[in-house]
C-alpha cells in the first residue's frame, strides 16, 4: 500500500476538525449569551391578616316550573344486567 493521497488527507483533516467542533458545541450552547433575559414578576401579595368577605347567598328562584314540564313516571326494573322500562 502506498501513501494516502492529498485528497484523502484533506478529507480526514476536515472530518477531524468537524468532529472536534461538534463535540464542544453542546458545552458552548449552554452558555450562549444571546438569549433574552426572562424576568418573571412575583405573584401579588396576600393580606393574611384580614379575612375574606363571605360570599352572598344566592337568591332562591321564586318561579315554580310549569306543571307540564315534569316527565311522566316510568317504571323501570332490571332483568339480570338489562334495564327494562315500561
Amino acid at each position: 500500500m502506498g501513501k494516502p493521497t492529498m485528497r484523502a488527507q484533506v478529507f480526514a483533516a476536515a472530518a477531524g476538525l468537524a468532529t472536534a467542533l461538534a463535540a464542544s458545541a453542546p458545552a458552548d450552547a449552554q452558555f450562549m449569551g444571546n438569549y433574552p433575559v426572562i424576568i418573571v414578576p412575583p405573584p401579588p401579595a396576600q393580606n393574611l391578616v384580614l379575612p375574606k368577605p363571605a360570599p352572598k347567598p344566592a337568591k332562591p328562584s321564586t318561579s315554580a316550573p310549569p306543571p307540564e314540564a315534569s316527565a311522566p313516571q316510568v317504571q323501570c326494573r332490571y332483568q339480570g344486567q338489562t334495564r327494562v322500562c315500561q
